[in-house]
């Protein structure tokens, strides 16, 4: 039988390799960077595809069948040549300028860009990455422009993102209290902002974002306090080591706490509004350096949603 070659995706052939090293479903979707289910879901369509039943699943575990094992061969020496190839096409452009700029605010820390710039830098040795400093709303206005390529934000207003720009969600997050751990209020599971009164509070700085800021303080306003702030930051790790010396508490989003000392804990602030981190890009985007960017970046928030929630709450208990 001859596979319907135009819906057969490339994807499926890498998922399919990986699992078949893995020979675990779990295993295999965490080094293919996705959620199980999806990993299920593309090997079901390449069997039905293929026409063929490449794995036997049973309580003994996962194997190959032998039309499976032949596939495996076959797919091994495909893979290894298009990425040979694909090296070969980048270095035999001598002009070629691989450079991807990113907005985002580097106060936020977002713990998935890193691995995923990682991963790049192997698919695109000479890559370059230039930063621009820039919230939300300004990221819309320079994607628009041409002046970065992918934004990563929060957006305080409801609209919707300008004509020809993409969003995708990536990362929610409630706000947090960061506290050492004989403070006052670290017995407490949940606290609201009415506990905050009178505490010695460390924010974000308005310079970081000015939009999340302003609706920070309006949030204190509904409930009419006013908020000690005794220190705005601009760097996430110094607001975390004033809280660790005594200063005070700080306020942040929880993807701002993923490393902290042993003394510190964090608990969830009810009554301000969730905040969620999107992916901005323009839509129709052609560039294959910025798409398999956008799918990297995708695919590490979706495994750090996936490996955090333990540990989330462990923090908070």
């Amino acid at each position: 039988m001859i596979l319907p070659m135009r819906a057969l995706e490339l994807r499926q052939l890498r998922y399919f390799l990986i699992l078949s090293r893995e020979l675990h479903f779990g295993k295999a979707a965490n080094t293919a960077h996705v959620t199980q289910s999806a990993l299920s879901q593309q090997i079901a369509k390449l069997e039905e595809l293929a026409g063929v039943q490449l794995f036997v699943r049973d309580p003994r575990g996962v194997r190959l069948t032998a039309a499976g094992e032949v596939l495996r061969d076959g797919v091994a020496r495909v893979l290894d040549l298009l990425y040979t190839t694909l090296r070969s096409t980048r270095e035999a452009g001598e002009n070629e300028s691989f450079r991807l700029s990113l907005g985002l605010v580097e106060y936020t820390n977002l713990p998935f860009i890193p691995p995923a710039l990682i991963r790049l830098q192997a698919l695109y040795p000479d890559v370059n990455i230039i930063r621009h400093e820039l919230n939300g709303a300004q990221q819309l206005d320079a994607l628009v422009s041409g002046v970065i390529d992918v934004g990563f934000g929060v957006r305080i207003q409801t609209n919707s993102p300008k004509a020809g720009i993409a969003s995708q969600p990536l990362l929610a997050s409630e706000w947090s209290l960061l506290m050492r751990d004989t403070h006052r209020l670290a017995n407490r599971a949940q606290l609201s902002i009415e506990d905050l009164a009178g505490e010695r509070l460390i924010v974000p700085g308005r310079s970081v974002n000015a939009p999340l800021y302003d609706s920070l303080l309006a949030h204190f306003a509904r409930v009419g306090i006013k908020p000690n702030i005794v220190y705005e930051t601009t760097q996430s790790q110094v607001g975390i080591t004033l809280v660790e010396q005594g200063l005070g508490v700080l306020l942040g989003a929880v993807y701002v706490f993923t490393v902290i000392p042993t003394t510190l804990l964090y608990r969830p602030v009810n009554g301000f509004d969730p905040l969620t981190v999107e992916l901005f890009s323009r839509s129709g985007e052609q560039n294959p350096l910025v798409l398999d960017f956008i799918e990297l970046a995708a695919g590490e928030a979706v495994r750090l949603k996936a490996s955090q929630v333990p540990d989330t709450i462990a923090r908070r208990d």
